[in-house]
């Protein structure tokens, strides 16, 4: 692999933020570190171990057929996948894997694996790391290649390092922006549907947008306040630490630099615990048109906020009546429409006349489509203090 230049790997570096905002963007992402690498079958695959199964969340030059057969059955007798289980449980074992340093090509060869997959996609090396693990979930970056081209080297590996802090910020961020409207499209009119506070900054640190939440949490000048363009921090030291982070992020963005962005805790004068602060370059396309365009997000947390009631979330959400609101609620924690009637002290046809007018409101059509739509849904806003 040749070196490539700093322009080469700042376009990767742009393309990964482009695609973080827009997951349709990710494809060229990928496709441009596959040919950087002289790689083939490249993408982000999330595997749930405690279930055995995987999803192929992007992915570029494998055929939809052979991705369904991965997961459906490939995924688990994959030596590669026994072998990174083992590396990632152990403390301290490196992010970074090679299937060379995983297992040997001619131990890999006498696989199922190998022989009823590998070969039919013509590859047989593989490097990648972990972007995101929790005790029984992970989401990696996977890149494969040919037998013929041989193994990843150090300069594939030294490239891969180079993206995988932005990467993971990358994640983050389109994982944020995800809640506003499903996990694809971020769009300014759905920013005050977050629970967190969301400021946008353009490329010279000021202020453009913000959401409720975080006019909130500037008005009270507690951690973060306006001055007089852009935000600062409560002491001279983490307001410098502060705009140091939005200023690399911003020559991110503008593709020309190389920072990621980071985290950074805001003391209070209240005494209160500290606000958590996110701050990551933004790609061209995270949000909507005809709006100045917005290089820097910062995402910023208060421990100290509590939770809206569920009754309450829903009825906000979804224009639910206290009544409908309540018999939502039980229908969530696994009652029966009949069970939730005698627990509301109604009739069973009063229960039934909610639940229709329920189904109305949020577009479904059965229990358990609406089950798993308040399960899965529910964008709760924190209550005022």
């Amino acid at each position: 692999m040749e070196v490539l230049s700093q322009e080469r790997v700042l376009g990767l570096i742009g393309r990964i933020y482009d695609a973080a905002a827009d997951a349709q963007l990710w494809p060229a992402f990928l496709q441009d570190f596959a040919d950087a690498v002289d790689g083939s079958v490249t993408g982000v695959v999330f595997d749930d171990w405690s279930a055995s199964n995987a999803t192929i969340e992007a992915s570029v030059n494998l055929d939809p057929a052979d991705a369904r057969r991965y997961v459906q059955h490939y995924y688990g007798v994959s030596p590669w996948i026994e072998e990174w289980k083992k590396r990632w449980s152990r403390a301290g074992a490196s992010m970074i894997e090679t299937s060379d340093q995983l297992v040997e090509l001619a131990e890999l060869e006498k696989t199922e694996f190998y022989s009823d997959f590998l070969s039919r996609l013509n590859v047989a090396h593989q490097m990648g790391f972990m972007l995101t693990k929790t005790d029984q979930k992970s989401s990696a970056f996977t890149c494969l290649r040919s037998r013929r081209t041989g193994p990843f080297g150090t300069a594939e590996l030294a490239l891969l390092r180079a993206v995988l802090p932005h990467l993971e910020r990358a994640l983050m961020f389109h994982r944020r922006i995800a809640e506003l409207e499903g996990r694809y499209h971020a769009s300014l009119d759905a920013l005050d549907h977050l629970t967190t506070s969301v400021i946008l900054l353009d490329d010279q640190g000021r202020i453009l947008t913000t959401n409720r939440e975080a006019d909130r949490l500037l008005r009270q000048k507690d951690g973060l306040r306006v001055n007089p363009y852009t935000i600062s921090a409560a002491t001279q030291h983490e307001t410098q630490e502060l705009h140091g982070m939005i200023a690399s992020a911003a020559r991110t963005a503008r593709g020309e630099g190389t920072s990621s962005g980071g985290f950074l805790a805001l003391p209070r004068p209240s005494g209160k615990r500290p606000l958590s602060a996110l701050v990551a370059p933004v790609g061209r396309n995270a949000f909507a048109p005809g709006i100045r365009t917005p290089a820097v997000v910062v995402f910023v947390t208060d421990p100290e906020r509590k939770p809206e009631s569920l009754p309450g979330a829903l009825a906000r959400l979804y224009q639910l009546t206290a009544a409908e609101s309540r018999l939502a609620e039980l229908l969530m924690q696994g009652e029966t429409v009949v069970g939730a009637a005698e627990r509301l002290g109604i009739s069973h046809n009063t229960a039934r006349t909610h639940l229709q007018r329920i189904y109305q409101k949020t577009g479904t059509k059965h229990q358990s489509g609406l089950v798993r739509l308040l399960l899965s849904g529910a964008l709760v806003r924190p209550t005022c203090d």
